[in-house]
């Protein structure tokens, strides 16, 4: 998760506080291997040595794959409490957020695995981070549209909590897709939209890659690198801006899941039910009105009035 921009003397401040008084607590560790530097608590060693082991394998594959390279050392702060997490990222976080960086600071804020959410994944989440950095570098630190710099962060991590996409097949059945460009302010969004934002900046990235394939993103993060604002990189880069580029996309997005919100299980459950109680009614309906015209034809042929009774007397 990419934070907003800091104030840099705000950042010199957190960064000089934890690189000299935390290692003065008995407790605080500083692992540094290469280009990384991490601060830990004394209970997250482990978990020290497996970040850095981590990005110590990605970072060659991603500079192979995409040209994504580390110009600086890159910083990371392992936060053992909420309460710690809160204060060095300046309360900018939502509640659900699990990490965040500082691109152009080169730094990377993490909970530990100690008090993070059971479900969390360290290396999708640290991979994640480092790829906001590694984006950052490679364009020179000029602004990325939030859509582009998540989306190839979770294509980068391979983030499977974002590769299901029910959330995104509902919105497009229903109408309820964010704009591209509102994404920049998912900070401010509750969970459920957030998820949403984050799984439509995945399936954006995908589709980029899909049609123009990964030339292009080196293309438009070379053009960024250039100031270039984000519709000229993508003009230059694919032939389109970006409005055109989100509505290609969107209904792309149409045809794909137009019929997969049916294959959600309780979605067509709910709908089945619905299905079999009209089908109920109206079977039920016709039995009573067939059930009636019978009655009426037995009453008819078996009724005898006063004048014939008369009569046959």
């Amino acid at each position: 998760m990419r934070m907003k921009k800091l104030h840099q003397i705000l950042l010199i401040i957190v960064i000089g506080f934890y690189s000299v008084s935390l290692l003065a607590e008995g407790e605080w560790r500083r692992l540094f291997r290469g280009q990384v530097v991490l601060y830990c608590y004394e209970k997250d060693m482990r978990y020290g040595d497996k970040i850095i082991s981590i990005i110590d394998q990605a970072l060659p594959v991603m500079s192979e794959r995409f040209g994504l390279r580390l110009h600086s050392e890159v910083t990371i702060l392992v936060a053992p409490s909420q309460k710690v997490f809160d204060r060095i990222t300046g309360g900018q976080i939502p509640e659900w957020g699990i990490a965040a960086a500082e691109p152009e600071q080169s730094i990377i804020f993490l909970k530990s695995p100690r008090f993070a959410r059971p479900e969390t994944d360290l290396k999708s989440v640290v991979l994640h981070e480092l790829s906001h950095v590694l984006l950052s570098a490679a364009s020179g630190g000029n602004s990325i549209d939030r859509w582009f710099d998540e989306g190839l962060a979770m294509t980068f991590s391979e983030d499977k909590r974002f590769f299901e996409t029910m959330n995104l097949a509902r919105a497009v059945f229903s109408g309820e897709i964010i704009k591209l460009n509102k994404i920049d302010d998912v900070l401010t969004f509750r969970r459920q939209k957030a998820g949403l934002a984050y799984q439509e900046s995945l399936s954006a990235a995908q589709f980029l890659i899909d049609k123009f394939g990964s030339e292009a993103l080196a293309g438009i993060i070379r053009e960024i690198g250039q100031n270039t604002g984000m519709d000229a990189a993508m003009q230059s880069a694919i032939g389109m801006g970006f409005k055109e580029f989100e509505d290609r996309w969107y209904q792309a997005m149409r045809i794909k899941y137009r019929w997969a919100v049916f294959l959600n299980f309780p979605f067509l459950v709910s709908v089945l039910m619905v299905v079999l109680f009209i089908t109920a009614f109206f079977m039920t309906r016709l039995r009573t009105e067939k059930r009636k015209k019978i009655l009426e034809q037995e009453d008819f042929y078996g009724f005898e009035t006063i004048e014939d009774h008369q009569a046959s007397h």
